[in-house]
Order: structure tokens, then sequence, then C-alpha cells
């Protein structure tokens, strides 16, 4: 059983974490594990669990952290193995010098400041910091993260990951989205983040007209998250989506004699929670129910809505199964080795015709039981990328979103999800053409998204002429010259067209 140390950064000092990890054996045999750690020679504390992992943080250069693990059986009599026991010291802190005011630094991974963001272009931008002085900082990354509250309310926790630079570097390329920009620095030896984070909101005025073609939130659905999910669900107790367990109920037993002492043979009732059961799986996937078909080729573009944070399932007093003498802090500890990714991906092709659609203002199909119809797409899309801020051309689009945890005691909980996609404005103009002694049909250059509003400037027109412009759609329109007894006459006229979207082949 081995024990190994942790450098951590807890209320603005330095302090070792200690980490006790174990062998689970068969599902079917082991149902839980007694435990017993102390530091020192102080008292042991005991509980039994399910996990096969323990944390205690606090112990002091030269302490001992001192763990005895036992396997607990199924069924009665209950069989227990022996103990397994461990033991180690703990390091000496590292000697971090002093401050430029001779006190000694106790802060092994520290703050950046001075968070600057300038635009590069439309669509990226340069988010600039200034490094601290600090002699180890060549084994520190900034990590930069972003969440999409405008409001100021966006925390290192809250946010998704953007960006990971060498913290040598005091800039990287960021797109330009509405938003929080947030850095942390991290040690990459003990993964010790910054105590406190650095933060800017965005908010850009958009100075080009843009039609909202599509806004899609699938945790504002009825109910939530009616797409498919692989590794991952929807919990109704933190209301959005979180990884599944590595158990599902069958793997749960009970004891008729030692269950109602002993959590891990309690059956059902030893549950934590319903929705929780064994360790977290380090990934799992959501993906948008059908596809969204625009009738033609567009450049788009695409914003994103996506507010995850990081959780430990059971970390709620309710939640914990441990006697109180095992916690190591009352407070809850901050989730922040998760993450979850929206990606998209598209094709040129019209969908085929075994494809779900949802044309703008639908949001999924079902079968008459009440099941969402769930099929691979036989359309030829291309790779999957993720989705940040940019315009892009297609005419076929597929969502879906990623969910990631470093540590199998952590969960992302991605409360909001969904994007927007928009389509330019457009005007087109034309030179001067002849009517004939008819009804002219005009077609565009290039077809709008939708029918464009239509202004004529006539020439050489007598007293009495006047033209209709009628069947206004979006590849075109008709404009008929007539004179003051309705006949048709020949006219020379010039046409704009204001309206949203290039349509291209």
């Amino acid at each position: 059983m081995p024990i190994d140390f942790q450098l951590i950064s807890k209320e603005g000092g330095l302090t070792n974490r200690g980490v006790a990890t174990w062998t689970r054996g068969a599902v079917g045999f082991t149902a839980s594990f007694d435990v017993k750690h102390r530091i020192d020679k102080g008292s042991f504390t005991t509980f039994n669990t399910t996990s096969t992992a323990i944390t205690v943080d606090g112990i002091n250069p030269g302490q001992t952290f001192e763990v005895h693990v036992r396997a607990v059986g199924i069924g009665f009599p209950v069989k227990k193995s022996t103990f397994a026991k461990a033991k180690a010291t703990a390091p000496a802190l590292p000697d971090l010098g002093t401050s430029d005011d001779g006190k000694p630094i106790t802060q092994i991974v520290p703050n950046v400041s001075d968070l600057s963001l300038s635009p590069i272009n439309e669509t990226q931008g340069l988010l600039k910091w200034t490094p601290p002085r600090n002699e180890k900082l060549n084994n520190l990354v900034a990590l930069v993260r972003h969440s999409s509250k405008t409001d100021g309310t966006g925390t290192f926790t809250n946010a998704v990951k953007l960006a990971e630079v060498q913290a040598t570097a005091n800039s990287v390329t960021v797109p330009l989205m509405n938003g929080e920009y947030i850095i942390k620095l991290q040690d990459q030896t003990t993964k010790v983040k910054s105590t406190t984070a650095i933060s800017l909101v965005l908010n850009i005025p958009s100075a080009i007209p843009k039609l909202l073609v599509q806004t899609r939130r699938e945790d504002t659905d009825t109910p939530p998250f009616q797409g498919e999910k692989i590794d991952c669900f929807y919990s109704s107790e933190y209301d959005g989506l979180v990884l599944d367990g590595d158990q599902t109920i069958d793997d749960i037993k009970f004891d008729p004699v030692l269950g109602p002492t002993t959590p891990a043979l309690n059956g059902i009732d030893g549950l934590a929670s319903m929705d929780f059961v064994g360790e977290r799986l380090s990934s799992g996937e959501y993906e948008f129910p059908g596809v969204l078909d625009l009738g033609g080729k567009f450049a788009i573009e695409l914003d994103r809505t996506i507010n995850s944070r990081g959780l430990y399932p059971s970390d709620l007093i309710d939640d914990r199964a441990e006697l109180v003498d095992a916690w190591s802090d009352w407070d809850g500890t901050l989730a922040e080795d998760t993450n979850a990714v929206l990606y998209f991906r598209s094709s040129d092709e019209a969908p085929a015709a075994d494809d779900i659609l949802l044309e703008a203002g639908t949001d999924f199909f079902l079968l008459e039981d009440g099941d969402h119809l769930m099929q691979e797409s036989s359309t030829n899309f291309g790779d999957w990328r993720v989705l940040e801020k940019a315009t892009f051309v297609g005419r076929t689009f597929q969502f879906k979103c990623e969910l990631e945890a470093d540590h199998p005691d952590q969960t992302p909980l991605v409360e909001e999800l969904g994007y927007q996609l928009s389509i330019p404005a457009r005007t087109e103009s034309s030179a001067t053409i002849a009517s004939g002694a008819a009804a002219k049909a005009v077609t565009f250059t290039n077809a709008f998204y939708q029918a464009p509003s239509v202004g004529v400037t006539a020439f050489n027109l007598a007293s009495g002429d006047y033209y209709e412009v009628t069947s206004v759609t979006r590849t075109g329109f008709t404009v008929h010259f007539k004179n003051s007894s309705n006949s048709s006459i020949d006219r020379n006229f010039q046409y704009v067209a204001a309206g949203f979207g290039s349509e291209q082949t």
C-alpha cells in the first residue's frame, strides 16, 4: 500500500497532503474497507469506506503518516482480511527564500497580476498578464479558463479550459468571446495552483448586424439534456450533467446482520447518493439530439454557452459516510481538476435521408413511446472541432460535449450548455439592367438565407411611369415597369438587396 505526499497550498501557506491508495478486490467479494489512520503517535481515526484511497491534509515535516486497511467481504459470517499497514514520514517543505520585506515566502505558486485583453482581429485577442517574480517560474504553467457569465460571477472552478502556456510567457492568443477570462498558475510537478485567480470580463458590442438563426440550450429543455449520453447522466439533485460512477445498483449488496452498522453492507440505504455509485469515470460524452440543417451552405458565426463547475459528489455533509473525525475540511474542497468541452462538426452536404433534422426552432424527434430516436449520422461530416468563437462555412451541423475529470472522486457539473448561430448582414447591388417590355425576373448573384429587402432605382422614366416589385424570395425578385396606361414598358434600373447570408456553392 503506497503512501505519497503532495505539496499543497492551503490558506495561503504550504503543507503536506498524505495520500494512501490500495487496490479493490472483485466487486462480488469485497464490499468495503475498514480504515485506520493517524499522525505520529496520535489516536487512530477509524471508519469504513468503499473508496480505495484516503487523503489527509496538514501533515507537518517530519511527522509520520500511518495507515491500516483491511477488506470487508460479502455475506454472513462476514470475512475480513488482515490489516495491510503502511507508514511514511512527511518531507520538509521547500525553502522559497524571503520576500523584499524579509518575510519567508510560503506560497509555492504565486498569483499573476495586471490581466488585460487586446483585440487582434474580429475573432481573436491577446490576453496579457504580469508574471510574478519567482525563481521557480520555469516549472509553472498558466491555466487560462473562460466562463460564459458576463456579470462578474465567473470563478476558476465554474469555468472551462481555454489554454495552457508556460508561465515564463506573459501572453496567449485567445478567441474573443463574451464572458470572463480567468487565470491561475500551476506547478507542473506538485499540481499545486495559485491561491487566488485573476480575471477580467469582456462584453463585446456587435458592430455588424447579424441574424440570429438558432439559439439552442440543452439545459432549458423539459426535461433537460435530452440527447444521447455516454458515461454521463442528468442529475436532478444537482440540475446538470455529471459523470457516471463505475458501478451499478446491481453491485450494491445488503447483509441482514451487519448492514445497519456497516455502510457498504447496508444495501441501497447505505448509499450516500442514489445517483452516484462507486468512483467517478474519467470521461463521458453528451451528444445534442439530431442535426441542424441551414438549407444551404453559408458562412456563419457560432457562439457557445457553457458553464461547468467541479464537484465532489460526496462532499456535502449529508453525503459523507465517514466519521466526523475523518473529515479534513468542514467546508469542502474546490474541485478544480475537471473540465467540459463543447465540440461541433460540419458538412457542406445536405443531411442524409436517415438523419434526424432539427430545423431552426425545433427541438427533438420523439418516438411514440416517448423515447428519443438516436442513430449514427450517415452525413459526410468533417472532424470534430472545439467550439469557441469564429466564422465557419457549412450547411449541416452537429454538436456534442465531452466531460473530463482527472480524479475519480470529482466530476464536472455542466449546468448550462448550448450555442447561438448567427449569419452576418450582406448587401448586394447591381449594374444597370434593362427591364424589357414585360415583367423582369432578377436572380441574385448569391442567394440570401431568407428573403431580403429590395430597393430599385429607375432611369429614363417618363411622366406617369411606375414599377412594381413582387415575388421577393431569397434567390431573387420580379420587377415590372408600366406607363400611365398600365402598359408594360422597357426601362433601365439598378437594385440594392439588403439581407443576411450569402449561399455558397
